[in-house]
Parts: C-alpha cells; sequence; structure tokens
C-alpha cells in the first residue's frame, strides 16, 4: 500500500511539475523576436537582448553554442528562463514582486500587459510586459 501510494504521489508530483512548465508559441515570440532584433540580422546579440529586458545570465543560458546571439528559439528559451528563475514558486505565474525581479519596473507596464487583472502575469502576459518595455 505504501508502494502504491509513493507511486501516485510520485506521478501527480510530476504532473504538477510539468503542466508549470511555461511555454510560448511561435507567434507569441514572432513579433518579441523583431522588436528585439534591432538591426534585423535574424539573430538578437547580448546588447540587444539587454535593450529588449533580458540578462546576460539568462542570455548566457539560452546560448549553448556560444556563438554571441540568440535565434528565435534560443530567444525564446532566455525568456522562459527568465521569467521560471523569478517564480520560485513555480505557480506559473509572476506577482508583482517577482516580474520587478524578472525586469518588469513600471506598475503600468504590470498593469497593461495584465488584461484579465488577475494581479499575477503569465508567461505571455510576461512576454508583452518585457516589449512594451523594451528600449
Amino acid at each position: 500500500m505504501k508502494t502504491l501510494f509513493a507511486i501516485a504521489t510520485l506521478s501527480l508530483t510530476s504532473a504538477l511539475a510539468f503542466a508549470a512548465d511555461p511555454e510560448l508559441t511561435e507567434a507569441q515570440v514572432e513579433p518579441a523576436f523583431a522588436k528585439a532584433d534591432a538591426n534585423k540580422n535574424g539573430t538578437v546579440d547580448l546588447a540587444e537582448a539587454k535593450k529588449f529586458g533580458i540578462t546576460e545570465k539568462a542570455f548566457t543560458k539560452a546560448n549553448p553554442d556560444n556563438d554571441g546571439s540568440l535565434d528565435k528559439k534560443e530567444f525564446a528559451a532566455a525568456i522562459v528562463g527568465q521569467f521560471t528563475e523569478a517564480n520560485p514558486d513555480n505557480d506559473g505565474t509572476l506577482d508583482p514582486k517577482e516580474a520587478r525581479k524578472a525586469g518588469i519596473k513600471s506598475k503600468a507596464i504590470f498593469e497593461a500587459a495584465n488584461p484579465d487583472k488577475d494581479g499575477t502575469l503569465d508567461i505571455a502576459e510576461y512576454l508583452t510586459a518585457l516589449t512594451m518595455s523594451a528600449k
């Protein structure tokens, strides 16, 4: 009986952890990537990433080939990585404090990126906030 309970608990825990993994669609990433790619060369270098609000740490983690730039897939990975790091409770959303940690400093941008007014940002809303914040 204990073994069955342990397996059920492990299965539920794994399912919850998997369900909390944030994902972005290509349609969500495309306009953000276009804005971040200021020189329109098809990649985002570190300077462009920083202007968009991606930290050097997130950039480096998302650039395993170390070529100094992010393609769209790596760009999305950097956004997801930054979101995940700012979300220690793994609830799939960022409250205002977590959002500040993830680079969303403006309360007005947080509120504008949160159309459902639930007081948190999911990954798509976070990407919207980063895009709005980009310099």
